[in-house]
């Protein structure tokens, strides 16, 4: 009697115990689908992370930078902006009228999205929405970026291609992350550290050396104090660097 008993617990407690495994599971699959849960993968470019930081490209919140988070399109307007060198432009701007009815004027990212959709360089979901909160692509940020490097036919479509013709990542880098169906901060951070030492369209000028001297966002000291950056030869007084880029230019380099 006592062993029949003991049977049916066991059995019993087996029972309820997969019960709670699969409520525990069903509810992680819903706040993961909800976008309340971060992805398994850890973070691995920490590093490039605090110099995207230290030349003021990238800010964390009080939890850190949360590579291990999704990114959103919210967050992929305001980054192509500091790619562009027109962040301050852009929050310096005067307040419009909402263009999208999901961006209110207290959103934080509202002026960023509103300047970036007046330059023409983010599209909304609907003439009406924008989806601020909703996960960005790989495809989708690589194509902006490569908008900042002075690519402006680029498109999602196409954008694993342009970005291994542009020098911007290898095939081996560009595949992995426009396949992917989970595009995070960490795989941004990739794309946009990459983006900064890549050369801009038609020129030998990198992306760093334009956001140092052109547009003056980035000061030299802390662009030097990367150790990705070196004074451009339209820059510099130095004849020898003159020289050095006419020779490159002729190499067609």
């Amino acid at each position: 009697m006592i062993s029949g008993l003991g049977r049916y617990i066991g059995t019993w407690n087996r029972r309820m115990g997969k019960q709670a495994a699969c409520g525990f599971l069903s509810c992680a699959l819903l706040l993961s689908a909800a976008g309340l849960v971060s992805a398994e993968e850890p973070a691995v470019h920490t590093h490039e992370a605090e110099m995207l930081n230290n030349l003021h490209l990238l800010q964390g919140t009080d939890q850190g930078f949360e590579l291990e988070m999704t990114f959103t399109r919210a967050q992929g307007a305001t980054m192509l902006l500091r790619l562009f060198g027109l962040e301050a432009a852009a929050v310096s701007s005067a307040e419009q009228p909402a263009v999208f009815s999901d961006m209110p004027t207290d959103h934080w990212a509202y002026k960023h999205v509103t300047y970036a959709y007046d330059q023409g360089y983010v599209h909304g979901v609907t003439d009406s929405t924008f989806a601020p909160e909703s996960n960005m692509s790989g495809s989708q940020f690589i194509a902006l970026t490569l908008r900042a490097l002075g690519y402006k036919e680029a498109e999602p479509s196409q954008a694993g291609e342009l970005a291994v013709t542009s020098g911007l990542l290898t095939a081996e880098e560009a595949k992995p992350l426009t396949s992917t169906a989970t595009f995070l901060r960490d795989d941004m951070v990739e794309v946009a550290y990459r983006a900064i030492q890549t050369k801009l369209k038609d020129s030998q000028q990198t992306l760093l050396q334009k956001l140092v001297e052109d547009d003056q966002v980035i000061s030299v000291a802390d662009a030097k104090e990367s150790g990705l950056y070196q004074v451009s030869a339209a820059s510099s007084d130095d004849p020898m660097d003159q020289i050095e880029q006419a020779l490159e230019n002729a190499l067609g380099n």
